[in-house]
């Protein structure tokens, strides 16, 4: 075989030996889940030669449900093995002669276009979250003694079906947390904004086959000051750097193409109906640096490599945890310079999904649930009198931009606990009447962990010191929590996801935070704990010495 041009990375070539273990084994149909900038497309490319090379006479199939999908392979394809004849078949192309046909699944839906293919005996699904759909049973029900194997980076859907009548097991997984954690790492490591925008009304959206309705999730961007707000986001955290924004109809991508244009940006946009050529130029302008923000609906969520963009924007509300996964990984991959993603939330889906992938073959939600008190809003409430409050705060530069006002997200919830951090960057934990502050050590690279009254002067104390990992010190900070503090330490509490009280949106007003009508009850006890553990943490760390 030819010297490949993209070799395989440790775990491409573990992820390979697991599917032609799990052929060996007999298992006709395998899965690999791979995040988004792992390199799916190159396993897969080496897959096919190398079965190909012990398997002559026969042909491999990859199926595809659109053309960035399609020529992402053709060309990884080429790179991999240039001595193969790679093909298409799609629309008026039909190259049914060659070694790997790389095709779309809506032309091999069609009989006749399935007919012309001869000596299948292995097919490739990418995306293969897509494959319970009507044309891919089509296809694989035409070549039922074929091998197949499926590669997507999440393996969810937003509907109820069953994942698993396709798949017989996912025989390899790499999880978004584990390519950014390995040495070397393989994707950047990403950080999250959450942007309010107090004048965007999210109550009359409804919902549609399972997800909200794109085009009230337009109307109530089109309606607020979302397209300003989001200009003025990167603005402020993305300046320099190129960014991708998700928006859930054209008409909404066009109202912020425009302002962030007004903003100062080159900006371009890119959408499913647009002519192929035009989209194409278009994504050439990005890649080439030519368009600082490139505003998309709905088309980059798959199959487009974009490694030069650096922050995501979604304004695209979801309920489906794969679709957030996969507008989020489009920045996630590496590219020199490039030390960290942003991703910045419009409308709330980070509190909703983390981007840890979950795997779904049974068409369930395996998350465990834990039965809550329903007393635990009503102890919590009473807190809001808080003493240390005395009238409006003076706002903090970082907070506020222009209409919106933002805090910073755990991406992962990786963590039970409810961590949150102050304007000058400390994390900590609200537990109970007392803040539990993570601060950088005395020796370079290592932390302390302290604790202190919320409100009370010189009762600061140093839990450890001296940690030389950031999530060993978080350990040493919950172990601190007690059982009468879970009930504002942990982030699992039901009073999180209800309404926010009178007492709440009333407490948050006097210290002039911005509130929206979408927010929950954990949302806005979020920025109101901020605010006070700022002013208490940021300076009474000065005052703290080491015993």
């Amino acid at each position: 075989m030819t010297t490949a041009l993209l070799p395989l990375r440790p775990y491409q070539r573990e992820a390979m030996d697991a599917v032609t273990d799990a052929w060996r084994r007999g298992l006709m149909r395998p899965a690999v889940v791979l995040p988004t900038g792992a390199g799916k497309t190159v396993v897969f490319a080496h897959l096919i030669a190398a079965w190909l090379e012990l398997n002559p006479g026969w042909r491999a199939v990859v199926l595809a449900h659109r053309t960035e999908l399609i020529e992402q392979a053709m060309s990884k394809l080429h790179d991999v093995a240039p001595h193969l004849r790679v093909g298409m078949v799609k629309a008026q192309r039909n190259d049914t002669l060659a070694d790997v046909i790389v095709a779309s699944v809506q032309t091999l839906r069609n009989e006749q276009r399935r007919k012309m293919l001869r000596n299948v005996g292995l097919i490739v699904i990418d995306e293969c979250h897509h494959a319970t759909a009507a044309s891919y049973r089509a296809v694989l029900d035409y070549w039922p003694n074929a091998l197949v194997v499926g590669f997507t980076a999440t393996m969810t859907r937003s509907d109820d079906a069953a994942l698993g009548d396709i798949w017989q097991d996912v025989v390899y997984m790499r999880t978004i947390s584990e390519m950014i954690n390995s040495d070397p790492p393989y994707l950047v490591r990403p950080r999250g904004i959450r942007v309010y925008v107090d004048t965007m009304d999210m109550s009359g959206v409804r919902m549609s086959k399972g997800d909200y309705r794109e085009s009230d999730l337009g109307a109530a961007i089109e309606g607020s000051l979302a397209p300003e707000a989001i200009a003025q986001a990167i603005r402020k955290y993305s300046p320099d750097r190129q960014s991708l924004v998700f928006c859930p109809t054209v008409k909404s991508a066009m109202v912020v193409e425009d302002a962030i244009r007004l903003e100062g940006f080159t900006v371009g946009i890119v959408y499913g109906d647009m002519p192929a050529d035009l989209r194409r130029a278009t994504l050439d302008d990005f890649r080439a640096g030519r368009l600082q923000v490139l505003v998309n609906c709905m088309v980059l969520t798959e199959g487009t490599d974009l490694p030069m963009a650096c922050t995501c924007v979604i304004a695209r509300a979801t309920t489906h945890v794969g679709l957030y996964i996969q507008m989020a990984g489009r920045v996630l991959r590496l590219f020199p310079g490039k030390d960290e993603a942003l991703i910045i939330d419009v409308v709330g889906a980070s509190q909703k999904h983390a981007l840890l992938a979950p795997v779904e073959l049974f068409g369930e939600e395996a998350k465990a649930k834990r039965e809550k008190d329903d007393s635990e809003l009503d102890e919590f409430e009473d807190e809001f009198q808080d003493p240390g409050a005395k009238g409006p705060a003076e706002k903090h530069a970082d907070e506020r931009v222009g209409p919106l006002s933002h805090s910073d997200v755990d991406l992962f919830h990786g963590s039970d606990s409810a961590w949150l951090r102050t304007y000058h960057g400390v994390w900590f934990l609200r537990a109970g009447e007392r803040y539990i502050a993570i601060v950088p050590g005395a020796r370079p690279g290592t932390y302390d962990v302290t604790a202190m009254h919320k409100t009370r002067q010189h009762t600061g104390r140093w839990i450890a010191e001296a940690i030389e990992d950031m999530s060993y010190a978080m350990a040493w900070a919950e172990g601190e929590v007690t059982r009468s503090e879970m009930a504002t330490a942990r982030k699992d509490r039901t009073w999180r996801a209800r309404k926010p009280s009178k007492a709440q949106c009333t407490f948050g007003a006097r210290l002039g935070l911005t509130l929206t009508p979408d927010m929950h009850a954990g949302e806005v006890e979020a920025l109101i704990t901020v605010r006070l553990a700022s002013h208490r943490i940021d300076p009474g760390l000065a005052a703290l010495t080491h015993a």
